[in-house]
């Protein structure tokens, strides 16, 4: 009886291990080509050097990655752009999350021109980028200043682009604008699946309005707000909020999103590309943790559903 007790607990775990394996063969295959075999190369080229004279090769060990910490740490642009990557991204938490939210439940709740705000939101989602901040930069800097001169007899100004006072935060606008997109048709979708008898049940005990949104709604979209906020985190050093689109490789704003991308497109020779490929390596150390500390205190003390 023993024998025959161990032999179907084994066949057991043998199903359990064959099932499990098949649940996850899907996502580390996904890992193993977009993640790993995208960034092998640039991995790679963190301890290698490239002698453009000869084309030679040779692996140096940490010197690239001592170069990129150095560079990161002691070269002011560099520092702005951590910065700037940061306070972009906290911008965007602070009052594009918010204002995501508000219009999603708007739209979810079906009231007047719901409809035409869905449309209106997306519609910077569905248009070429290029298209938009042409749009967007002929009218913070020629429209803006003839408004306000024509209006209100102000004296003429610079552009809201053109001036570097307001450049930042002007461009920042445009960003927050044209994410609405996205994220308010995940926040009202995942609002649509609430189900009907449980808003019922809240309006009973005293849930309307805004405490609806709050008690009901937004538990409920808890997680799709959570996965929103962990994915922006991720891409705090990757994320370089349009400024290629506004100013080509002439910016005086920088964010490491930007940075690296003017750095890698513009470079001279293939010898560069070893510290670039440093400084991304550094940069991935440094989201990786962030990004698990961020999902842990959202696991943590985000609202329960019951």
């Amino acid at each position: 009886m023993t024998h025959k007790k161990k032999t179907k607990l084994g066949a057991y775990n043998r199903k359990d291990i064959l099932f499990y394996s098949l649940l996850m063969a899907y996502p580390v295959l996904q890992f193993a080509v977009f993640y790993v075999a995208v960034n092998a190369n640039s991995i790679l080229l963190t301890f290698q050097r490239y002698d453009t004279m000869t084309g030679a090769v040779t692996w140096v060990g940490f010197e690239n990655l001592a170069e990129a910490f150095r560079m990161m740490t002691q070269q002011l642009e560099l520092l702005d752009a951590m910065a700037n990557s940061f306070l972009a991204y906290a911008i965007s938490l602070v009052i594009g999350t918010p204002l995501a939210l508000l219009f999603s439940f708007y739209i979810y709740k079906q009231l007047p021109a719901s409809g035409f705000f869905r449309v209106l939101l997306f519609l910077p989602s569905i248009v070429s980028a290029i298209v938009m901040v042409t749009i967007f930069q002929f009218f913070a800097d020629r429209a803006v200043p003839e408004i306000f001169t024509k209006a209100f007899g102000a004296e003429p100004f610079q552009g809201l682009i053109e001036n570097p006072e307001t450049r930042f935060g002007t461009v920042m606008f445009y960003n927050i604008f044209v994410s609405f997109g996205t994220s308010t048709l995940m926040y009202s979708n995942a609002m649509d699946a609430i189900s009907p008898d449980q808003v019922d049940a809240a309006r009973l005990e005293g849930a309307v309005g805004i405490k609806e949104f709050f008690y009901i709604t937004f538990p409920m979209i808890y997680p799709t707000f959570s996965t929103f906020l962990i994915t922006g985190v991720a891409t705090i050093f990757t994320n370089q909020y349009n400024l290629y689109s506004f100013f080509s490789d002439g910016s005086s704003i920088q964010t490491y999103g930007y940075w690296l991308y003017v750095q890698v497109a513009g470079a001279a020779s293939q010898s560069e590309y070893p510290v670039l490929a440093a400084v991304g390596i550094l940069l991935t150390i440094i989201a990786v943790p962030l990004t698990l500390i961020v999902r842990k205190l959202l696991e943590k003390f985000g609202p329960s559903e019951d």
